[in-house]
């Protein structure tokens, strides 16, 4: 299963931002540079889903801002609850 992300790096407020059709929108602190926008985002969707960091895999997208995960276990509609089920809880906290 491939999972289409769009990053947003440099963000002052980190986190999961929305699912809009199937494409994962998330703000991550770190710089675009020397891949650590890539680990930061590869960690936190490891910690998301409670995986190891080696199973979230960047297929596609190393150096763009649109990125394709592998994510190792999961088939899609696991993954999407999982990400449905915490972006409510943020917009819960937030609201």
């Amino acid at each position: 299963m491939l999972l289409k992300v769009k990053v947003i790096a440099n963000s002052h407020r980190p986190g999961l931002v929305k699912m809009e059709g199937d494409i994962l929108h998330i703000k991550l602190a770190a710089p675009p540079a020397d891949g650590k926008a890539n680990a930061e985002l590869c960690e936190t969707l490891s910690r998301v889903l409670k995986v190891p960091k080696t199973d979230v895999i960047i297929k596609r997208g190393q150096g763009s801002k649109v990125k394709y995960l592998e994510i190792l276990g999961f088939d899609d509609s696991h993954i999407f609850a999982i990400l449905s089920q915490r972006l409510s809880s943020a917009k819960k906290l937030r609201g």
